[in-house]
């Protein structure tokens, strides 16, 4: 068994040293590959032996571990495979920074992996690191980015891999860069829109309806034991003996309520596994009142924009709805897609399976018409800069609309709370005389 000098790049992007004992070069390549480990250079050490040293070796010719001995004193065993958890979560703001770096460096006449090299480097999410360093072999092998990147749907979006995908194949990456800042600038100003003004909203109608359901399961019949324990015989108004009665049925049975609920939930998850369920419920997305238009109008926007940018790369119409077609996983909307495709091939307008939906206003389908009557790249360009703002015109709907159940609940709250409670506790202490 011969020793080796390997020098070698770390998952996590730091260059060390490492001595193995192996039979030969190829055996060290595969082990340090196998565990996550890029090679860079592999000497074989000259050896000196010594009566220390082969003491100290016959001392170990039973168990031999290859150690990596790292700048902080630590080891890994290379005859384990390395199994490290790192929290898999990258953020929109982390994105665009590699993205936004990446094109700066690409500017500076940077090689796709000297830039990743660098971009690595400079990041400090563990896991985004090790995604990146895969990306960097796999450029390193002569493989397109977008490859790998597919591979990763949970950081890389499938808008986001087309933006790069079509900027490797046509030559133009950095322009698509560029476009792909923008893509995710929008994106960033749309989640914090949601999170800043309706996420408070639906916080506080979540809120309501606990309380509401707390209230009843256990305030209601403690609040009847309360009016037994009195001396005076009340009559309870017949809605609150109602409620009453129901809850201790309720009660009673939550086990048989509790496996309903399980088989109905079971039943609609089996059923959206299903192509045709699955169908359904992507229409549901679009059609449901709250999030519906605002998701459609979303994720139309992708397509649109999709379209846009592949045109403009002077590509066919029927291409672009081709390869749009892959920035969404929505099955409704990349039927209406796949519709359009096929209207162009039989001579009608790609524009008339969106416009069946009636999902979408007459200002952005007359765009659209237009755009097939003139410029097509340009007023898809304008349909854009309106859709952007009907979709932050939904946003406000949606808050106001939330706000206004939010509102309702509070008056149901009241209510109820007027007929179960406050009705009693007044013939309680006033002797039911305001009631006769």
């Amino acid at each position: 068994m011969n020793s080796f000098v390997c020098k070698i790049r770390t998952p996590q992007g730091q260059i060390t040293k490492v001595v193995m004992n192996e039979n030969d070069k190829i055996t060290c390549i595969k082990k340090l590959k196998r565990n996550g480990i890029t090679p860079i250079s592999i000497e074989k050490k000259l050896f000196i032996p010594s009566f220390k040293s082969l003491n100290k070796h016959s001392k170990k010719q039973k168990k031999v571990n290859s150690i990596i001995h790292t700048k902080k004193r630590k080891t890994i065993d290379l005859n384990k495979n390395i199994n490290i958890s790192f929290s898999n979560k990258v953020s929109l703001n982390e994105l665009k920074k590699f993205t936004k770096e990446l094109y700066l460096l690409r500017k500076s006449d940077f090689t796709n992996s000297r830039a990743l090299i660098a971009i690595i480097k400079n990041t400090n999410n563990v896991y985004f690191k090790q995604v990146l360093n895969k990306i960097l072999k796999s450029v390193e092998a002569g493989n397109l980015m977008y490859k790998t990147m597919n591979e990763y749907s949970d950081i890389f979006s499938p808008v986001y891999v087309n933006f790069i995908k079509t900027g490797e194949l046509t030559g133009n990456l950095n322009e698509y860069l560029k476009h792909s800042i923008n893509y995710l600038n929008h994106e960033v100003k749309i989640k914090e829109k949601i999170r800043n003004d309706v996420m408070p909203s639906v916080v506080m109608f979540i809120v309501m309806i606990i309380l509401l359901i707390i209230s009843t399961l256990f305030v209601i019949p403690n609040f009847e034991k309360i009016i037994k324990t009195t001396n005076d015989v009340i009559e309870l108004p017949k809605i609150t003996s109602f409620i009453i009665n129901v809850i201790k049925f309720i009660t009673k049975f939550w086990y048989l309520f509790v496996a309903l609920i399980i088989t109905v939930i079971f039943g609609i998850i089996k059923f959206i596994n299903t192509d045709k369920g699955r169908y359904k419920y992507d229409y549901f997305k679009y059609t449901n009142v709250l999030f519906g238009k605002i998701t459609y109008l979303i994720e139309f926007s992708r397509v649109i924009k999709s379209i846009f940018l592949n045109l403009q790369s002077k590509m066919r119409i029927q291409d672009a709805l081709e390869i749009s077609k892959n920035t969404i996983t929505n099955t409704y909307m990349i039927s209406k897609v796949e519709d359009a495709i096929n209207n162009l091939y039989i001579g009608k307008s790609w524009i008339i399976p969106f416009e069946e939906t009636k999902i979408l206003n007459s200002i952005i389908i007359e765009m659209m018409k237009k755009s097939e009557k003139n410029n097509l790249s340009k007023t898809l360009g304008k349909t854009i800069e309106y859709l952007d703002d009907e979709i932050e015109n939904q946003v406000e709907i949606l808050l106001k609309r939330l706000t206004d159940i939010s509102h309702v609940l509070i008056s149901i709250t009241l209510l109820l709370f007027l007929i179960l409670f406050l009705i009693p506790c007044i013939k309680l202490y006033l002797g039911g005389f305001l009631f006769i």
